[in-house]
Formats: C-alpha cells, sequence, structure tokens
C-alpha cells in the first residue's frame, strides 16, 4: 500500500513501511491481545529502536491510526508530528449495517465470519478505493487474513472500551496532526475526518477530491507531499 509513497519521500527522508504483527514479513500471533494496537505499537517502539529512530513523523492508515495513538502514549519522544489516514479514533463512531451485524447476539460470530471471510474483505477491497487494488497483496495468505478479522470483529464488539483510550490519546498528542480523508470513503464519511482534525490539539484536515478509503495507494504523490511537509 506505502510503496508509491515511500518511493516519493526516499530521495530526501529515511522511511520505514513496517509490516503490523500479524501482516505479512512479521511474526504471525493469532490472540487478539497479541494483536491489538498496544502491542503493535511496543513492537514499533523496538524496530524504531533498533533503527535508532528518534524525531519521526509517525503515520498510520485505518488501523495505523489507533497503533500510532497508542505509541505516542508509550513513547512520546519518538513523535515530531503524527498522520492520521481514514482512520477511527472514537468510541462512538457510528456502526453502518451490514458490519453492525458483528455485534449482534448469538449470530454476531457467524456474521463475523462471513464479513471477513476472503471474498468479502476483497469486495471491501473493490468498494472502498477509487483505483484498483491488488487483493492478493493486500489481503495475503490465510493467517493474514484471520489477522485482519480477528482485529476488526474485536474492534466492533468492544468499541466503546477500546477507543476510549484512543481518544484520550489524541486529545493529548502535542504535535502537528494531519488528518487525511477521501471525500468517497464509503466506511468514513468526511465528516468523521473533522471530527478527528478537531480533537487534535495541532490537528489539520486534507481531504483528497475523489479518493476513497486505501489513500496511500490512490493518492500517493499527494500524500508524500503532505507528509513531506508534516515531517519539515
Amino acid at each position: 500500500m506505502w510503496a508509491g509513497v515511500a518511493d516519493a519521500l526516499a530521495p530526501d527522508h529515511r522511511v520505514f513501511v513496517p509490516d503490523l504483527l500479524g501482516f505479512a514479513a512479521s511474526p504471525r500471533p493469532r490472540r487478539v491481545d497479541e494483536l491489538w494496537a498496544d502491542r503493535q505499537a511496543a513492537a514499533l517502539a523496538t524496530a524504531l529502536d533498533t533503527a535508532k529512530v528518534t524525531d519521526a513523523c509517525i503515520v498510520g492508515h485505518d488501523f495505523g491510526g489507533p497503533v500510532a495513538l497508542a505509541l505516542s502514549q508509550q513513547r512520546p519522544d519518538l513523535f515530531r508530528s503524527c498522520g492520521l489516514l481514514a482512520s477511527n479514533t472514537f468510541p462512538d463512531t457510528p456502526i453502518p449495517l451490514p458490519i453492525r451485524a458483528v455485534t449482534w447476539p448469538l449470530v454476531g460470530r457467524a456474521a463475523g465470519s462471513a464479513l471477513f471471510s476472503g471474498p468479502s474483505l476483497a469486495l471491501m477491497l473493490r468498494q472502498g478505493s477509487s483505483t484498483p487494488l491488488e487483493t492478493e497483496i493486500y489481503l495475503g495468505d490465510d493467517a493474514q487474513r484471520a489477522a485482519i478479522g480477528t482485529i476488526f470483529s474485536h474492534a466492533l464488539r468492544n468499541l466503546s472500551e477500546l477507543y476510549r483510550p484512543t481518544e484520550q490519546a489524541l486529545g493529548e498528542l502535542d504535535v502537528p496532526v494531519l488528518v487525511g480523508w477521501g471525500d468517497k470513503d464509503p466506511f468514513f464519511p468526511v465528516e468523521q475526518g473533522e471530527r478527528t482534525a478537531a480533537a487534535a490539539s495541532r490537528g489539520r484536515l486534507v481531504v483528497y477530491a475523489g479518493a476513497g478509503h486505501f489513500l496511500p495507494s490512490e493518492r500517493p504523490d499527494e500524500l508524500a507531499r503532505d507528509i513531506r511537509a508534516l515531517a519539515a
């Protein structure tokens, strides 16, 4: 997803694009407590310390947003600035149908299995982007698809509990924050981006016209331009 952005930034920045736990080349834990944002942030902090990275611009897309905000609580010394792209940060975000079915008693587990199956995830990818995406790269193998299902079903069922610390971290983040949103995002409306930018003490909203949910793939050059300015 980030290849175009990373290539554009690499000539004049040191760029790290880590795979989250459960994804691609990183370790593949299965338990939700090992996959949630706080554990992801701790692993990211270890990787950045190993690479001797300090004073960084940390940018997260979708679930990467809660990971970035968890990292800001654990290691504020790492942050020069932060980017939050098409990412939920609130415990009271409305859950639309059919996704809401995951939270229903009795049928929720079956609904989650259907919603986070390979074909359903592929459909969401197609619906969520203004440009074609390579399904195999985004969804990966069985273990990666299982991680996606575990993370997001857990988030949906425990939204108010899990996202309260995320909202608090956003309000306490005292660095410049770029909030990026596509005006055609079918999952989170632009109003969610406006709310996110308003909740950050130094937040600024940038809306990418015609873009859907997957901004790093859909708008790599524009996003690289805005991240470059954020990192200055």
